[in-house]
């Protein structure tokens, strides 16, 4: 893990690999504000969220006001518990998804071997306190927030994207990974690409991403069209009745590469309208 400075108050703590110990390569950000701090996903271990934790407390010691999680899964929001006192926030969508979904995953997870059972020693499933259902601009001192929810949907059902119009900057969550394959389990594909397109036309000059280094919007194109080719060449497999995943020009260095046959998985049995594969991962 290390943290990286965006601004000057805003910083990234990106993932020391892509593995299920460190969390699926997912990042974290937090923001100073002159009223406090506001960190936007919580990661996946106790590691992680208490890193997290120590490197806010190395900047400041101003009051953790706010916590945003950007959509449901297990890599973004089982840290937080750590912040359990402060008031969570995430889409009403995102919300019922971690109540619903959240005890089961755990669970499976603390299956999956030791290590990670120790890794998630104490954690417990603490969903978002307070929910919105459409976008809205918040303000914390002098910095303004501006909330953005995907109403179709996109890489989930209960995605946020977090704008900061005066810096220019969106934090997207997982609705844009950079050089790392996409979890496409609970996406909406069409709607999916028409959120990135929308990204496209903001004033921004920095993307902080969910997974993968903070880019800039020449970023965005790639992934869409990833997502655009693996989605269609799913489509072609299924209807051939070809069970291999496709491969994606310049992807083939990518981290995360163990969820391509999962997605691959999904998309084959969605397209063939039966279930061709069984057996799955720990849903993410």
């Amino acid at each position: 893990m290390q943290v990286q400075s965006v601004t000057d108050d805003i910083f990234v703590n990106l993932a020391g690999s892509d593995s299920i110990y460190d969390g699926w390569g997912a990042n974290q950000t937090f923001i100073i504000t002159d009223e406090g701090v506001i960190v936007v996903d919580t990661g996946f271990t106790n590691k992680i969220a208490h890193y997290l934790l120590r490197e806010i407390r190395k900047r400041t010691d101003k009051p953790i006001k706010l916590v945003i999680n950007t959509h449901d899964h297990s890599d973004h929001v089982f840290g937080n518990s750590v912040f359990g006192e402060t008031t969570i926030l995430a889409h009403s969508k995102c919300r019922t998804r971690i109540i619903g979904r959240g005890e089961e995953r755990i669970t499976a997870y603390r299956k999956f071997d030791k290590t990670l059972k120790g890794a998630l020693r104490g954690l417990s499933i603490t969903p978002p306190q307070t929910a919105y259902n459409r976008d809205f601009t918040k303000r914390m001192g002098k910095k303004a927030l501006k909330l953005i929810h995907p109403s179709e949907g996109a890489h989930t059902s209960g995605d946020t994207m977090i704008l900061l119009p005066d810096d220019k900057i969106l934090i997207s969550g997982d609705v844009l990974s950079v050089n790392y394959h996409p979890n496409l389990e609970d996406a909406n594909i069409p709607a999916w690409l028409n959120m990135l397109d929308d990204i496209k036309k903001m004033k921004i000059d920095q993307i902080v991403p969910g997974h993968g280094s903070v880019s800039s919007k020449d970023h965005v194109s790639i992934f869409a069209d990833y997502i655009r080719k693996f989605n269609s060449g799913a489509r072609k497999r299924a209807k051939e009745g070809t069970k291999e995943a496709p491969v994606i020009d310049g992807s083939e260095d990518w981290k995360l590469k163990m969820i391509v046959e999962r997605n691959f998985r999904l998309l084959y049995n969605k397209y063939s309208g039966a279930e061709q594969f069984s057996g799955d991962v720990i849903p993410r």
